[in-house]
């Protein structure tokens, strides 16, 4: 298959950021399809890695853009993509959200060069960002509710990354065809760090004692960063041996070092700065739990965060400040503990965790590295992912045949 796949926010192995389009990119060229990856970036490259190639838009994109500002990069995005998706010869055209408006380049294209349109959905839009407030203009709502009706009829298959966001697609268009493939561990990147723990530990200067928390990701406001630097800080007060990392930025990073400094936190331990997918891969294995914070809210419960899957495959066990199915399915193998929205009552509920003498850390750790690998593992994923593309290609082919006269 000539596979044309849309996506704004796409990132190598050694850039920060979420993975997922490289890794489902590259094993398609590997498995013999050819694959254009249309992305936005600081500025405009044309490049070729493990048979993938990468055209890079100038469209730059930061976590820490206003609202505004980011509503101006997606609509950019939207418009100088459709062009260059269009040129591309194709057999699919795969277009990921968010945003939303990535699927204007895609069903474009697939109209253009007469071939199956896939989508796949990361967030429910507009569905979210009213729920929290973000988009409130009752005509951009109702522009963005007749984008979304467009995309899911528009496409031949439409992929959901949690089951949650599957119902919200039936609720807008119930007779799309949905499969679920949510967010992946690759449990064989981590190998490594798990492999070499403490000696990792040791490099980064963590000893022996301490108890690392560790979260790399956004520091959007929808992450709630804040309330780990807030737990991190109640830790202190009890004068707890654990240590709170948090890597990454985004539009509350400052607001997170004013509060690790009312707490008598030095910012730049608690607060290092971004880090590439590589170090993420070598340093998670070393900690001890790994965090998954959002804001109190139901629209962002259903998300397939990122972060949650590298800590399965890193072999350790995730702390949640927050409801929702991947809460859910972590506490149900015992993988996972949901603390309280409130930072003092889940430092004690921490303290708790720790104090016990039954082992429960260690079974969570191993728990967690058996769920990435019979649930989550990004080859079984991938399998899954590929069948929907393989199916619509099949069905035009089919179709195409149909239509072409008999040979006598």
């Amino acid at each position: 298959m000539r596979i044309v796949y849309i996506h704004q926010h796409f990132n190598f192995p050694w850039e920060p950021g979420w993975q997922r389009p490289w890794q489902f990119a590259r094993r398609l060229a590997r498995a013999g399809h050819e694959v254009t990856v249309i992305c936005g970036g600081r500025e405009k490259k044309d490049e070729v890695l493990e048979g993938v190639r990468v055209q890079r838009l100038a469209v730059p994109y930061e976590n820490a853009m206003v609202f505004q500002q980011r509503l101006r990069s997606f609509i950019s995005f939207m418009a100088r993509a459709c062009y260059f998706a269009a040129a591309e010869k194709a057999d699919v055209v795969f277009a990921s959200s968010t945003p939303l408006t990535t699927a204007v380049p895609g069903i474009v294209a697939s109209r253009a060069r007469r071939v199956p349109f896939v989508f796949e959905v990361r967030d429910l839009w507009p569905e979210a960002p009213v729920a929290l407030g973000f988009l409130k203009n009752r005509k951009a709502i109702r522009a963005a509710e007749f984008l979304e009706k467009l995309a899911y009829r528009s496409a031949e298959h439409v992929i959901a990354l949690s089951p949650g966001m599957e119902a919200g697609i039936k609720r807008v268009w119930p007779a799309a065809k949905t499969t679920v493939v949510p967010n992946a561990s690759d449990v064989e990147n981590f190998a490594p760090g798990r492999q070499r723990r403490q000696e990792i530990r040791q490099q980064l200067g963590w000893g022996p004692d301490e108890t690392v928390l560790f979260y790399a990701g956004s520091f959007g406001v929808t992450y709630d960063v804040p309330w780990l630097i807030r737990l991190a800080g109640e830790l202190h007060r009890r004068s707890k041996p654990v240590r709170v990392v948090a890597y990454g930025e985004g539009a509350d990073t400052e607001n997170c070092r004013e509060i690790a400094q009312s707490y008598g936190l030095d910012p730049l331990q608690v607060l290092p700065g971004k880090i590439p997918r590589t170090e993420i891969e070598r340093m998670l294995p070393a900690a001890d739990f790994a965090v998954s914070t959002l804001v109190d809210s139901p629209a962002l419960e259903i998300n397939s965060l990122n972060k949650v899957f590298d800590a399965l495959a890193a072999g350790r066990p995730v702390l949640f400040n927050h409801g929702g199915w991947l809460p859910e399915v972590l506490c149900d193998h015992g993988a996972g503990w949901r603390l309280s929205r409130l930072p003092a009552e889940a430092a004690e509920q921490l303290i708790g965790i720790l104090e016990a003498s039954d082992g429960s850390v260690q079974q969570a750790s191993e728990a967690a590295l058996e769920l990435a690998r019979t649930e989550f593992d990004r080859e079984l994923l991938f399998q899954r992912f590929l069948e929907v593309l393989e199916s619509v290609d099949q069905r035009r082919k089919s179709a195409a045949r149909r239509r072409s006269p008999a040979r006598r």
